[in-house]
């Protein structure tokens, strides 16, 4: 599965502190695993996820090739590695057609990532209007049918050839081929793949309703998933391909659980778009100071109050925040003797948000940065905290009593640092 994808926006369910829940991270949510560089500006890279499919398409075109082909074994595995390679620079080229064209739209796109099911575009925000949504998405699928003629005209031309260039011919064949399927998989309309996208430009357009657009294209994109889950367990039980069946019913529940955070994230929009960051956050009190030591800090603030994070203050002025993953990297017997002041993480290091910002924004935020809580500020001081738990309890009670506040249209995602170096302002 391949296509442009905004930056998921998570349940704003409280996690476990973990490596992620400081007031900043050191890779951004959504950043490659294994970066590689960067192409037009583009953060490119690989998801862990992805040397194991490399792996799993090369043996596999490999042994095809040695059955099918009667070639040797030396030309089977060069086929194969190559083929694998051209295939996943094809995918590479599929995004960049998405990216490319958000880009030359006013849209950045902050990184291409390939992983277990194809490549994935992260764009900045969601496009402004139906037609710019229809280019971004249009863009990739015409990126691989051109992609495929042009690998089909060069296999023709090479097929009769002995040696290395029928070795070529064949390869080239497959390629072609398969960027035509991949291009007319992608085009199914249902979300996320880019079909889903293209349809959803056309009922925006028609409607004048993003969330409906973007709901109705989330229920073709469960329907479709649903389909090739139940095709998949078919096949697996049925005709004999248990690997072949259960990789089908994968990408089915992959594309199920996306459609899904989807049609969430409209209904989550709907219902704290209205909410303000200022009526939501916690106050900046008790804050700590940054003399306590670690143990006076857990007991007045983090067991006796709760609090899974609290601010470090120096004569009224806060000066950084502590969460519980910078407590529990310092051993139990040191945390006598250590300062708050040694471990936490300095204003400079945090993301924050303004105040004026909804609560939807907000968790957005939280979303991109990759962290569980965050500073609020005004007029460039810090006055409150907003965490995931108390946007989960907004939340909560707006879906008991059935209050939407949010606003139908949308809004362009904010813009995140991945490596703050300053205060951020949404």
């Amino acid at each position: 599965m391949t296509g442009p994808q905004t930056t998921p926006t998570p349940e704003p369910r409280p996690t476990s502190s973990s490596a992620r829940s400081g007031g900043t991270s050191k890779r951004a949510a959504g950043r490659p695993a294994i970066p590689l560089g960067r192409l037009f500006g583009i953060e490119i890279g690989l998801d862990w996820s992805w040397l194991f499919i490399f792996l799993l398409i090369t043996f596999s075109l490999a042994q095809g090739f040695a059955h099918g082909e009667s070639w040797s074994p030396a030309q089977a595995w060069s086929a194969g590695l190559l083929a694998s390679l051209l295939f996943f620079a094809s995918i590479l080229l599929h995004e960049l057609g998405h990216s490319v064209t958000s880009q030359a739209l006013g849209l950045p796109v902050r990184s291409i990532t390939l992983f277990i099911f194809g490549g994935l575009a992260r764009l900045s925000g969601e496009p402004e209007r139906p037609r710019d949504e229809f280019l971004i998405a249009a863009a990739g699928p015409a990126v691989s049918v051109l992609l495929g003629l042009g690998f089909l005209g060069a296999a023709a031309l090479l097929g009769g050839d002995a040696g290395a260039a029928g070795v070529l011919g064949v390869v080239f064949g497959w390629l072609g081929t398969t960027n035509l399927v991949l291009a007319a998989f992608n085009l199914v309309p249902g979300f996320p793949l880019d079909g889903g996208r293209l349809l959803r430009a056309a009922v925006w357009r028609v409607t004048g309703d993003f969330d409906r657009a973007t709901l109705a294209a989330s229920a073709v994109g469960s329907l479709f998933a649903y389909l090739l889950i139940g095709g998949g367990i078919v096949i697996a039980l049925f005709f004999g391909a248990l690997f072949n069946g259960l990789w089908l019913a994968f990408i089915g529940w992959f594309l199920l659980s996306a459609a899904q955070g989807s049609a969430r994230s409209v209904l989550m929009e709907r219902e704290l778009g209205g909410v303000s960051v200022a009526n939501a956050m916690e106050p900046v009190e008790p804050a700590v100071d940054g003399d306590a030591s670690l143990d006076e800090a857990l007991e007045d603030v983090v067991l006796s109050q709760g609090r899974r994070a609290f601010f470090v203050a120096e004569r009224g002025q806060v000066e950084g925040l502590v969460t519980l993953h910078q407590i529990k990297e310092v051993p139990r017997a040191q945390r006598a003797a250590a300062r708050v002041r040694d471990v936490m993480l300095g204003l400079s290091d945090l993301v924050t948000v303004s105040e004026d910002a909804s609560v939807w924004d907000a968790l957005k935020l939280l979303g991109e940065a990759g962290v569980n809580q965050v500073p609020v500020v005004r007029g460039g001081q810090v006055v409150g905290l907003l965490t995931r738990g108390r946007i989960l309890a907004i939340l909560e009670n707006a879906r008991e009593l059935g209050d939407t506040r949010g606003q139908a249209t949308h809004r362009a995602r904010p813009e995140v640092d991945p490596h703050p170096a300053r205060p951020r302002h949404v």
